[in-house]
């Protein structure tokens, strides 16, 4: 897996969340507006997983997963819910 020390952020709709083995979470979105769509918790950052369905904004590194050919956010740093996030942004605007 190639990496790079670039810090992206990503929103989308929680389609999938599965347990990877060894620990953590490969959480999968929808509607991020390009192919960008997976992304891994890591046990050493014990996030809980995003819930299904959820419109969430995550934050991490981004890195090229060989096995699958694909870009792949690894590992997640933060999420967040993308409708608290921009209801807290509205009412800072008001």
């Amino acid at each position: 897996m190639s990496a790079w020390r670039i810090h992206i952020s990503v929103a989308g709709r929680v389609v999938r969340v599965r347990a990877l083995r060894g620990g953590g979470w490969r959480v999968r979105l929808a509607e991020t507006g390009g192919a960008l769509a997976a992304a891994d918790i890591h046990p050493s950052n014990p996030l809980p997983p995003p819930p299904i369905g959820a419109h969430i904004i995550l934050r991490g590194r981004i890195r090229y997963d060989e096995t699958h050919n694909w870009y792949v956010v690894d590992p997640i740093e933060e999420w967040r819910d993308a409708r608290a996030t921009r209801s807290a942004v509205q009412d800072v605007v008001q």
